[in-house]
């Protein structure tokens, strides 16, 4: 087994209650002796034109109302920081793991999150929506935004039911699905955790005659690393589905069905023009998981 790292959890956090479902993902699938966190709030600053219209005779009799609202506004967030917080504590996460950071907005909310992954963070971890559902429904939501633009780290996109304890694994034995295997394989914790690694390869035909892969071909590789992380043989298992439909369908109707909560996809970069012909396996797979965890690596 390899010695254990000192883990460092970037967590996009919007103070929302559907946000506490990533807050409590972080809580039961990370190591709590050694996961660092920071919970992550951008908070839109106030305009200097809002304190230079304050001066204006007209406009001061409005500015106690709007005084109040951003003091309301800034108890809010303090609570919804705090909440978080105690969530982590009550669950046995130490004080010094736990740095509640609130960023005042620089360049953009997406922005700021990409900058501040890059400051030696080992994953991202965001709840699928935020503050308002109906919002995201009509443009893409903060997840969506940062698909594409997380590169160094895991994204991890926290839906409705955040568990660990069923991991199922979209491997194509491409380099970006490796990558996702030696992430999770350091990061997760081991206890009382399943995991398959699911091939999905068309049916042999007329049109069809490349040679089939043999499960130890296939799966040699990952679960040698998962062996070295700490699990057991018995809580990895491999499985290789023929089928001539969308392999995107077949692992969500594998986890759907086999009841994984989490799935991990790795993720090809594309130009901007490949992305408006091909739609890849993975993006399918991340719009049509709602319910789920999905880790993804690029």
């Amino acid at each position: 087994m390899t010695e254990q790292k000192e883990i460092k959890i970037l967590l996009a956090y919007d103070g929302s209650d559907l946000a506490l479902d990533a807050v409590q993902y972080i809580r039961d699938a990370f190591p709590r002796d050694r996961t660092q966190v920071v919970i992550f709030y951008v908070e839109t600053k106030i305009p200097r034109s809002f304190w230079h219209m304050e001066k204006e005779m007209d406009f001061r009799f409005q500015t106690p109302e709007i005084r109040a609202s951003i003091a309301t506004r800034k108890k809010t967030v303090n609570l919804a920081m705090e909440k978080a917080k105690q969530l982590l504590l009550d669950s046995g996460f130490p004080l010094s793991s736990i740095h509640p950071m609130i960023h005042i907005k620089n360049q953009g909310i997406v922005r700021d999150i990409v900058e501040e992954s890059h400051k030696g963070y080992d994953a991202l971890v965001i709840g699928r929506k935020g503050h308002s559902w109906i919002k995201d429904l009509l443009v893409d939501s903060l997840p969506i935004k940062l698909l594409g633009k997380i590169k160094n780290i895991p994204l991890v996109v926290v839906g409705k039911n955040p568990s660990h304890k069923k991991i199922i694994i979209a491997y194509d034995g491409t380099r970006e699905v490796m990558k996702a295997i030696i992430s999770i394989s350091s990061l997760i914790n081991t206890k009382g955790c399943k995991l398959l690694l699911c091939h999905s390869q068309p049916r042999q035909g007329l049109f069809n005659k490349s040679p089939k892969k043999s499960p130890s071909e296939m799966f040699d590789l990952p679960l040698d690393y998962f062996l070295e992380a700490g699990f057991s043989k018995d809580q990895i298992s491999s499985e290789i589905i023929e089928d001539e439909k969308d392999p995107t369908d077949c692992i969500l109707n594998k986890a759907k069905y086999g009841h994984y909560n989490t799935i991990v996809i790795g993720r090809r970069g594309l130009t901007a023009m490949k992305q408006m012909i091909l739609n890849r396996v993975g993006n399918k797979i991340f719009r049509n998981a709602d319910n789920h965890v999905v880790w993804i690596v690029q």
